[in-house]
């Protein structure tokens, strides 16, 4: 049986049971929080009736030991197969496996997890997901949408004693990587340093570090703003962050991609939502920031910017330039291109 989040939620409501289980997908934090669950773990297992065996390289006939195997005194025995990758089982290791599923006695339940983004779509993972498919209940764990990681950040807060409101939540939902399990550790840390109460901004910007797009926007305004000394001030904090320069430049290109596409949509007379649906942008909140921005700019400008910056990506990609220092070289000739275009 197939299963999404929702469906796999209201299944185990109803004590539905499967001989086996695969949990996979792209969010690797739902995949390791169901497995928990599934193991029973959060509602207090029995250690002599679980066992965990690596997935990555798996042992057959380890694994057909711990799933045949009787549990100890109780009704059921749960074996967690951990980080399965699709092309640790060969053709006739994945013969084997089936044989494995069809055969599991019913005192054990059979956890498989797979934390490759791309199990499901490689051929190996294909088969595998049909196979559990077929003989128990397989769910695709994917990314959650911008309303319910709002809901999960709120939740999370609540939990540890602090009140997140929606505009805050939002707000570090825009500067933060949204992988829940990276969102987790960045609320924790905001949460204790606000102690509790109500978080603020100035809670999240005193410690939750930005990802790079976030950061690559304050330095495309630094730019457009010709100020050279705080667009290189915000380079060199991400360079201490190691952040990668070829990174850093992708990042900046994207975004005034973005001003560019916006301004060829204004002056054919298009909208934000004309932008969106034109470009396939998921994200509101980048296409209107772009689409605001884009009205104070001038589209030749703009186009000698993105040139530039496709020179500049040329140059770091194909020749054995300092990438730092080349990427400082064309922040300084930007911010000054900006600042002639407002004199």
């Amino acid at each position: 049986m197939k299963y999404t989040e929702k469906t796999l939620t209201k299944a185990c409501r109803a004590g539905q049971r499967h001989s086996v289980w695969l949990l996979y997908g792209a969010e690797t934090y739902l995949v390791e929080r169901w497995a928990k669950l599934l193991m029973g773990e959060e509602s207090g297992a029995d250690p002599f009736n679980t066992q965990r065996l690596d997935g990555k390289s798996p042992d057959l006939e380890a694994l057909w030991d711990a799933v045949q195997a009787m549990p100890f005194f109780a009704e059921e025995k749960r074996v967690l197969l951990d980080g399965l990758e699709a092309s640790s089982l060969s053709g006739e290791d994945l013969k084997s496996f089936e044989t494995l599923l069809e055969e599991l006695p019913d005192t054990t339940t059979l956890i498989i997890t797979a934390k490759d983004p791309g199990f499901g779509t490689s051929a190996g993972g294909k088969k595998i997901v049909k196979l559990v498919e077929k003989l128990g209940g397989a769910a695709e764990l994917g990314s959650r949408s911008a309303g319910d990681l709002e809901q999960f950040l709120q939740q999370a807060a609540r939990e540890q004693g602090c009140t997140l409101d929606s505009a805050t939540a939002r707000y570090l939902l825009q500067i933060c990587p949204s992988e829940m399990q990276i969102l987790q550790n960045e609320l924790d840390k905001v949460c204790s340093y606000a102690g509790s109460g109500t978080i603020t901004r100035r809670h999240i910007d005193a410690v939750a570090i930005p990802k790079i797009e976030a950061r690559t926007f304050d330095l495309q305004k630094f730019i457009l703003a010709g100020d050279a000394g705080g667009a290189l001030r915000l380079l060199a904090d991400l360079f201490q962050l190691r952040e990668d320069p070829v990174a850093i430049l992708a990042a900046l290109s994207m975004s005034f991609c973005d001003l560019y596409r916006a301004k060829c949509v204004r002056i054919a007379g298009g909208s934000r939502e004309n932008l969106m649906a034109d470009f396939g942008y998921r994200s509101e909140f980048r296409a209107r920031k772009a689409y605001e921005e884009s009205a104070r700019h001038s589209i030749s400008r703009l186009r000698r910017i993105v040139l530039m910056l496709c020179d500049c990506d040329r140059l770091l990609k194909s020749t054995a330039v300092d990438t730092k220092l080349r990427l400082e070289q064309l922040t300084v000739e930007l911010a000054v291109l900006c600042r002639e275009g407002r004199s």
